[in-house]
C-alpha cells in the first residue's frame, strides 16, 4: 500500500502536535491497524529529528558569524568593550 500525500501531511501534524484530540485518536487507531503507516510515522520522526539537528547547526553557525563580525571588526570596538564590562 502506498502512503498518500494526505497521510504524510496528517503524520506531520501528528508529530507537531497540531491535531485535534479526535484526529489524534483516529491517527493512533490507524497506526495500530496499518503497520505500513506506522513505519512511515517512524521514518518521519527520524526526518523531523534530522531537520531539528540541522537547524541547530545552522543557527550556531549564524551566531558564530555574528560573534566574529562584532568582536573582530574595528568599527564595533565600543560595543565590544561595553559587553566585556558587563561580564567582568
Amino acid at each position: 500500500m502506498k502512503i498518500s500525500a494526505n497521510d504524510t501531511r496528517q503524520i506531520d501534524l501528528y508529530l507537531l502536535k497540531q491535531l485535534s484530540p479526535q484526529d489524534k485518536l483516529l491517527m493512533d487507531a490507524r497506526f495500530v491497524l496499518n503497520p505500513e503507516l506506522q513505519q512511515t510515522l517512524q521514518w518521519q520522526q527520524q526526518v523531523h529529528s534530522l531537520i531539528k539537528i540541522r537547524g541547530r547547526k545552522q543557527l550556531k553557525a549564524q551566531i558564530a558569524a555574528v560573534e566574529k563580525q562584532v568582536f573582530a571588526a574595528p568599527e564595533h570596538v565600543s560595543f565590544r568593550e561595553r559587553i566585556y564590562r558587563l561580564f567582568k
